[in-house]
């Protein structure tokens, strides 16, 4: 047999593909390409994400929680809070029964909903509470096998644009953070809520620049931009588009929270996916041709809020709600062109 040709080469999807061209003693041409080779091109060209979702959006009881996800027929759980807790705050025999129940029903835990350096958390006090956060949710997360961790970069009362003695402070207290996930490889993902580093893109990308470490990358929620001001430039600041915000940050991207909303007579309303300002539709549709196979949850706020105790609703209301949002986004995804594996 006589080799014509032999390439070898890493493909613009990422895969690495071996092709050998030959001629065999009889003169006829034979091209031979590894099946394992062709098997990771199909995979790389139609990736499968997972759904999951923050279920304490219908109630902080546990049971209910798990019964919404089998409704939907989900099998991943954005855990956040469970019988009035934060899932970081549980101890360790809290969790481990949250644990047993969840692995139970055949629910695995897709992140962890924290409040490490949220909205509520003052750079400048709330260092050392976050690092204990950080230690007791390590040692749940490593008890159950959880890769990811939702953080924020703690909460400004005005305004604050690039390096200012705020951003010093933050970025040294998210360093700390993010080193001590680091040594016990655990992945923060840094959520563009209305925290410093959602101010904009370039505060996303300054805080991952400088943090710099394989354990930071970025969930980026969809419906936040809407009521967010793009901190840059001169004032009057206006409001954050989510899909031009999307795409300057995509790069970081190992994560996508589903929200939407829009503003009605100056007052801002959470919508179902598609019916607000958020661009999910287009969002999605950049996913897909990015081949990110990224987890994907939905955080609808259309009947409670979860940092706005004021906003009210009955348990009917919010099951319904939010059986109605999973099953619409579901449908929204596959007219995208992404498939999950449930």
């Amino acid at each position: 047999m006589i080799i014509l040709l032999r390439l070898s080469f890493n493909s613009l999807i990422g895969v690495h593909v071996s092709i050998k061209i030959s001629v065999s003693e009889s003169g006829y041409p034979f091209v031979y390409i590894n099946l394992e080779t062709l098997f990771d091109v199909w995979e790389a060209m139609n990736p499968h994400s997972f759904v999951s979702g923050f279920t304490d959006e219908v109630s902080d009881d546990l049971g209910l929680q798990i019964k919404a996800l089998k409704t939907l027929g989900w099998h991943h759980i954005d855990l956040r809070t469970v019988n009035g807790k934060n899932v970081s705050a549980l101890s360790d025999e809290e969790f481990d029964l949250v644990h047993q129940q969840l692995t139970e029903d055949n629910i695995i835990i897709a992140c962890f909903g924290s409040t490490i350096a949220n909205w509520g958390r003052d750079a400048h006090i709330s260092f050392e509470v976050d690092m204990a956060e950080m230690r007791q949710s390590i040692r749940h997360m490593q008890r159950s096998g959880v890769k990811f961790i939702r953080i924020m970069s703690y909460r400004v009362e005005e305004p604050v644009k690039l390096d200012s003695e705020l951003e010093s402070i933050i970025l040294k207290n998210i360093k700390n953070i993010v080193r001590l996930a680091e040594d016990h490889g655990i992945v923060c993902l840094h959520e563009n809520c209305e925290t410093w580093g959602g101010q904009s893109a370039d505060h996303s990308l300054r805080l991952l620049e400088q943090i710099n470490s394989p354990s930071l990358k970025l969930v980026y929620d969809t419906g936040n931009p809407v009521s967010m001001m793009d901190v840059r430039g001169d004032e009057p600041f206006s409001y954050q588009d989510p899909l031009a915000f999307f795409k300057e940050v995509i790069d970081h991207v190992a994560y996508l929270h589903i929200k939407d909303a829009k503003w009605v007579d100056n007052t801002l309303h959470y919508t179902f996916p598609g019916e607000g300002d958020g661009k999910v539709k287009e969002i999605l549709a950049l996913i897909l041709k990015h081949n990110m196979a990224i987890p994907i949850s939905i955080e609808p706020h259309v009947a409670v809020v979860f940092h706005d105790p004021s906003i009210k609703a009955s348990l009917e209301d919010r099951w319904t709600h939010f059986i109605d949002y999973g099953n619409q986004f579901v449908a929204m995804a596959k007219e995208a062109g992404i498939s999950f594996n449930w």
